[in-house]
């Protein structure tokens, strides 16, 4: 699944910023700039999804010289 940011602003001006296709602590990552362009601060609320208590399965490998 390719990840992506999706922005909704219903008919009263709230604010939805949702991460998809991201696991663990990657979708704050993505997310928090955005948040906070458009709401000038931390949001009054926060849901994860399952997917954030996955964990971001990106394995690194050493360098090797």
């Amino acid at each position: 699944m390719s990840k992506k940011i999706v922005i909704t602003i219903n008919a009263e001006g709230e604010t939805t910023v949702e991460a998809v296709g991201h696991a663990g602590g990657t979708c704050v990552k993505a997310t928090q700039p955005l948040t906070k362009a458009l709401i000038g601060g931390t949001p009054d609320t926060s849901v994860k999804k399952p997917e954030f208590y996955q964990g971001d399965h990106t394995q690194k490998v050493p360098e090797t010289e």
